[in-house]
């Protein structure tokens, strides 16, 4: 009965779990991330143009130009201007920047946490676009936001032939508070049958049908000034405009991840559980109690009530528990407790007077 002990521990411990990372996303891995901890643009990471060369678009009004960023205090700023630049041998009188990610992937989730810039003329956008050699429109708008309505949101999906020809699009819009104001976090779950869109981790708009891109894209953040949709500045535009990037992250799904069975519980790894049942190893424990890895079970730590314990997690009531370590002892418990509980609480009860004793 030595073990009783640690695996009443676990119990004690249950509902406690490890510290994860701020970015550690549950059924996701992470493939790209920048939380600008440096004092530069990581070059490893970005590239200080579009891929797709330098030209004039949308009747910006904007010169993209390299030394428009600023990385201070874990914030990139890209810095809007007013001043005189020079772009695809153009010469214009405003001069800002444009972000484009060394990543590219097919679907996958996408996030970054910003701050606009308010003012006439401002437009910051942070999107995605298919790569270099894809044929036809792949594009995916997470937001666009006009300076003059900070509080609005745009949020689109473009397909079709071309711009010029055969383009389709599918756009929404949602009024919240004034993005110029304060941090707040714009995502995108891009899978090959449906795109959403989530603000503060809400959902606000959802794309399903024709128009999914199935192509590999990559990420872009920029801040155009002027243009035929919002105007040219004017004498109220503050200037310089800053668009503020706190992190920018991409994950691709894990196999199998979010998907659950009749009566179960899908398992890290790709193992499933059903009825309540998980194998493990090739080990199943139906009614009863799991041990793997010897005989007082996986790190010591025993799962009852026909619950499998993995990776040193207790679990009772039906319910695999994936969370922990055999030695952590990081533990999850669900369900009713069983049965055997009581017994094993009274055990360590004596075990412990006992010990108060010596």
């Amino acid at each position: 009965m030595r073990f009783l002990p640690i695996a009443v521990s676990c119990v004690l411990l249950a509902g406690s779990s490890a510290h994860a990372a701020p970015w550690d996303k549950p059924g996701w891995q992470l493939t790209f991330q920048d939380e600008f901890d440096g004092v530069e643009v990581d070059t490893a990471k970005w590239v200080k143009r579009y891929k797709w060369g330098e030209a004039p678009i949308n009747g910006e009004l904007q010169a993209y130009v390299d030394d428009a960023f600023q990385v201070q205090n874990g914030i990139l700023t890209i810095v809007g201007n007013k001043r005189a630049a020079t772009y695809a041998g153009q010469t214009f009188q405003y001069a800002s920047g444009v972000l484009c990610s060394v990543l590219e992937q097919t679907y996958g989730y996408f996030e970054a946490r910003l701050k606009v810039p308010a003012g006439q003329g401002m437009w910051p956008a942070f999107w995605l676009l298919g790569k270099n050699g894809t044929t036809g429109v792949n594009e995916i708008d997470i937001h666009e936001i006009l300076g003059q309505q900070p509080s609005t949101v745009y949020m689109t999906v473009h397909w079709g032939t071309d711009y010029s020809a055969g383009h389709q699009s599918d756009g929404s819009n949602w009024v919240g508070p004034d993005f110029s104001a304060d941090f707040h976090t714009f995502g995108l779950e891009w899978n090959p049958d449906s795109i959403i869109w989530t603000i503060d981790g809400v959902e606000r708009k959802r794309h399903t049908g024709a128009g999914v891109p199935q192509v590999a894209m990559y990420l872009i953040a920029n801040l155009a000034i002027g243009g035929t949709w919002p105007g040219a500045p004017d004498g109220t535009t503050p200037f310089p405009g800053q668009y503020q990037i706190d992190y920018v992250r991409a994950y691709t799904r894990l196999p199998d991840s979010g998907v659950t069975t009749t009566g179960g519980v899908l398992a890290a790894g790709g193992v499933v559980a059903t009825g309540g049942v998980l194998a493990t190893g090739g080990v199943v424990a139906t009614g009863g109690v799991l041990a793997t890895g010897g005989r007082n079970g996986n790190g010591g730590v025993v799962a009852t009530g026909g619950v499998v314990a993995t990776g040193g997690a207790v679990a009772t009531g039906g319910t695999g528990a994936t969370t922990g370590s055999g030695s952590g002892c990081s533990c999850r418990v669900v369900g009713r407790p069983s049965a055997v509980e009581p017994m094993v609480f009274a055990m360590l009860a004596i075990a412990w007077r006992g010990r108060r004793r010596r």
